[in-house]
């Protein structure tokens, strides 16, 4: 059976009058819904827009290993020219594991779904239960033959796979684990059953994350338009489903195609912005001590030099800066923009500290220069020596925070008028909610204005005294004075900078470690500020939750289920209704 300019027709084979076996015809709904999920920055792939040789695509489960291998032998260079926003676009080429006891073959998910633009091990489980669960909206357990009860038919035709997700939306129990911080409207079974009349094909709509967000809402808006036309007269509206910084794509996008979006459910969004993307220009992008965190740092870059090249260069990235409306909500529900501090001790053992920003991050943190604490430092943003036409890679990037500023006051308050959010605020995945760098000894006479304008050491002194280490380490023959060696006189740059002290030797700031709870990535702040310190127009509920990571959010039940939620409430809330 096919649809086929909006009609349904059917092809089957005649057989004798005396063979009564019946068949069944499941016959596709007309009345359409799209799903549109768009993946967070790094989830889709991207190749080079000339060669179409791909420049951005992690490997799937096995496979993983050999893109940590592979990105940490690459050269900040590399990096660089690899990967620029002007040359890379989207690559729908990649590899896909459907399942097939499904109902949508690799072909139509490659194809016409758009499937292959995302990263499958991170997305492709979570498309493919939205999928399967929209398809299978069921609250009673379907009657079988006694055949059809048996575990390997079962495992074949899994007739009631979803049942339990949709019975899970009208228990209280369910609901708690969510944790809904506006007044939470409960759903019947009529809500959830009005869903069977309704066709929701789910699309993924990867985009070029290494540009300005706002372009690749563009991007996808000539998609969705596309998607519109093929439904033609059984198109009702579409409903978006975000993850991570896609969150801040959809938030631009919405002020784009309003009309045409019955509601948007946000995942993990970094709605203002998280301060680990200051750290991890200064620091790179290992973050822990296990396994799994060592690995995502070798992919996301490995150090200062390897982040600052990509990002550096990438106003998308950028754009997960924190923005001037980051706020850190304390005890008192007081708030305060300082998340960024800079302390020192003085030869009485007062502590003086520097809180910034005081209004205008972009100014006052990512375009300070030749400081010592300075967010990007000019050595490492160019390192393949490339000619930009902004006469100088200073001038360029500056260009960039410049449209992160504009981005984000486009953006600012704005959220589609039927949003739904679900975030992390769990204390087993501690992230940065604030930032301070500690001097390693006390100095005579320093006071703040002082603090601020200690003279820095460059990292190419730095890098040319690292170079003689290592060239000396070549004379030593035994490994353990090698070593020695190498402990006391090599100089580590990664969450360090160096000042030069009147004695001519160096004082070193330490940057902070994780310090708030959240999703391991964006910070408990972020996650809550599209209802604090004040709630912004559109936000029809917000869950904060626990039991996952940043990158695992959608691979959690519960959360899935509060998305299942979230969709039944958007049709509610726009009373949209079958025209069938």
């Amino acid at each position: 059976m096919v649809e086929k300019n909006n009609t349904i027709s059917a092809a089957s084979a005649t057989s004798p009058s005396t063979n009564k076996a019946g068949t069944s015809v499941e016959i596709p709904k007309l009345d359409t819904i799209p799903i549109i999920f768009i993946p967070g920055i790094m989830g889709s792939n991207l190749r080079n827009k000339k060669s179409k040789d791909p420049v951005w695509r992690i490997g799937n489960y096995a496979g993983a290993a050999k893109t940590v291998y592979n990105q940490s032998q690459k050269s900040p260079a590399q990096l660089q020219r690899e990967l620029n926003a002007e040359s890379s676009e989207v690559d729908p080429t990649g590899d896909l594991y459907i399942d097939p006891r499904g109902k949508i073959t690799s072909k139509e998910a490659k194809e016409e779904r758009l499937w292959g633009t995302v990263h499958w091990e991170s997305y492709g489980p979570t498309l493919m239960f939205f999928e399967g669960a929209l398809a299978n909206v069921q609250l009673e357990e379907k009657s079988k033959k006694w055949y059809q009860k048996a575990d390997g038919y079962q495992l074949i035709a899994q007739d009631d796979k979803y049942l339990l997700d949709w019975l899970s939306l009208l228990s209280s129990n369910e609901k708690q684990t969510w944790n809904p911080q506006i007044g939470f409207e409960s759903i019947d079974k009529n809500d959830i059953e009005k869903l069977k009349r309704f066709n929701f094909p789910v699309y993924a709509l990867g985009y070029n994350w290494l540009q300005s967000n706002a372009l690749s809402a563009d991007d996808i808006v000539k998609t969705m338009k596309s998607i519109k036309a093929k439904y033609g007269k059984n198109f009702h509206k579409f409903i978006v489903v975000t993850h991570s910084m896609g969150g801040l794509v959809g938030r631009n996008l919405s002020k784009k195609m309003a009309g045409d979006i019955a509601g948007i459910v946000h995942g993990v969004m970094p709605s203002v912005g998280a301060p680990a993307v200051y750290r991890r220009l200064v620091a790179g992008s290992i973050e822990g001590s296990g396994v799994k965190d060592y690995a995502a740092g070798l992919v996301l870059g490995k150090n200062t030099e390897h982040v600052t090249a990509v990002l550096a260069n990438s106003q998308g990235g950028l754009e997960l800066l924190p923005s001037k409306d980051y706020q850190i909500i304390k005890k008192d529900k007081t708030t305060t923009p300082y998340w960024l501090s800079l302390r020192g001790t003085d030869e009485k053992g007062t502590i003086h500290v520097v809180n910034l920003p005081k209004s205008d991050p972009y100014k006052e943190i990512y375009k300070a220069h030749n400081v010592w604490w300075e967010m990007t430092k000019d050595e490492l943003i160019n390192p393949l020596s490339k000619k930009y036409p902004r006469k100088t890679a200073r001038e360029n990037f500056e260009y960039l925070i410049g449209g992160v500023q504009d981005f984000h006051e486009s953006i600012e308050k704005h959220y589609h008028t039927h949003t739904y959010i679900n975030f992390g605020a769990d204390s087993k995945n501690m992230t940065f909610g604030t930032l301070h760098w500690g001097l390693d000894r006390p100095l005579t006479g320093l006071n703040p204005t002082q603090l601020q304008t200690l003279p820095r050491v460059n990292g190419q002194e730095i890098q040319n005294k690292n170079n003689q280490v290592l060239e000396k380490m070549k004379e030593i023959k035994d490994n353990k004075e090698k070593k020695e060696y190498f402990d006391k006189n090599y100089i580590p740059n990664n969450g360090f900078r160096y000042i030069r002290l009147a004695s001519g030797r160096y004082g070193k700031f330490t940057i902070s470690s994780k310090n708030l709870y959240g999703d391991g990535t964006v910070p408990f702040y972020s996650g809550v500020a599209p209802i604090s310190p004040t709630k912004q127009a559109g936000i029809k509920q917000v869950f904060q939750m626990e039991g996952f990571d940043h990158q695992g959010s959608y691979g959690n039940q519960h959360v899935r289920r509060s998305v299942l939620y979230s969709i039944v409430k958007i049709i509610k809330d726009n009373n949209i209704q079958p025209r069938r």
